[in-house]
């Protein structure tokens, strides 16, 4: 997931360079437009070059994992601590996977809500039942002072 979001995020920075080259090289698109792999039903269109719907579909994508990138790097970032965190970055992903697999988010698009729905799934097995939890998890957010101040007092 990591991955993708980096490949997105630089695609998306190039994506005037992606239509300037059509109007350059007349074999661009029609490279781009040959019969290759079978598509999947429930994916985009795969062939041709980038389209203005397929770049929208690129932001949109790009922002659901967006917040599991720097979540991610957060958690894994050992130059500082985090556990004081981990709670609210907990309840801060189920509330958006709730929204994300709750409605369809790039127009009639089914896929944001089919992949989100199974990350929802997938994070209620591991994160969705408090007494499951590493009970850690909880005492260093109680034991935080900014947590004290604004939720508890």
């Amino acid at each position: 997931m990591e991955l993708t979001f980096i490949m997105l995020e630089t695609a998306e920075k190039f994506e005037r360079a992606f239509e300037e080259y059509a109007l350059q090289d007349p074999n661009y698109k029609t490279e781009l437009e040959k019969t290759g792999p079978e598509s999947k039903p429930d994916t985009p269109d795969q062939q041709g070059p980038p389209t203005q719907s397929g770049w929208v579909y690129v932001r949109e994508f790009k922002q659901f994992l967006q917040h599991f990138y720097l979540l991610t790097n957060k958690v894994s970032g050992t130059k500082y601590v985090t556990a004081n965190t981990f709670l609210e970055d907990i309840a801060d992903v189920h509330f958006m996977l709730s929204e994300w697999s709750d409605h369809v988010i790039c127009g009639d698009d089914e896929i944001f809500k089919c992949m989100a729905t199974k990350m929802k799934t997938k994070y209620e097995k591991y994160w969705g039942d408090p007494e499951k939890m590493n009970k850690y998890t909880f005492i260093a957010a109680i034991l935080d002072p900014r947590t004290k101040e604004s939720h508890f007092f």
